[in-house]
């Protein structure tokens, strides 16, 4: 049996964003279906910080990937992030995740000819006011992925 490596964990986003575009835009089926695609791609998406930590084979300092996720250009991930902790535990109360919420909107006629079936809002504990809103979720997904990207691509793992 071959060992997981965080390469496999980056194949199965990459795959599970492939079925989230499936099930969410080109083939789409229900809400039901492109939730849980969505779910599971934003799962990985987030625990591949601790795949990048844990496998030996990375030879990134943990602390440059901790600095990463938490306070460089991964804005993207970090509401993924927000979003799967929410998931895992149904309710925070960790100042360390703010009220990020996936919002079932049944948007079928959206302008873009696609349904827009869920957008992700974000609301900051110490400031109710400012709010970061993603209109489709799946655009969420994509652009934490493009985060990803970089951020190998920069330490040359891609």
């Amino acid at each position: 049996m071959q060992t997981m490596t965080w390469k496999h964990k980056w194949k199965s986003i990459n795959s599970k964003f492939e079925t989230c575009k499936v099930e969410c835009i080109t083939a789409y089926r229900s809400d039901d279906k492109c939730k849980d695609s969505i779910e599971a791609v934003i799962a990985d998406i987030w625990n591949l910080r601790d795949w990048l930590i844990n496998d030996p084979s990375v030879g990134i300092p943990r602390n440059d990937i901790y600095d990463f996720v938490n306070h460089g250009e991964a804005f993207h991930i970090r509401a993924c992030g927000d979003l799967e902790v929410k998931h895992k535990h149904l309710r925070i109360d960790d100042p360390k995740h703010e009220n990020t919420e996936l919002i079932w909107e049944g948007n079928h006629n959206h302008p873009s000819g696609y349904p827009v079936v869920f957008s992700v809002i974000r609301r900051y504990k110490d400031n109710p006011e400012n709010i970061d809103k993603w209109e489709d979720a799946f655009e969420l997904v994509m652009r934490a992925i493009g985060e990803w990207q970089v951020f190998l691509t920069t330490k040359n793992l891609l």
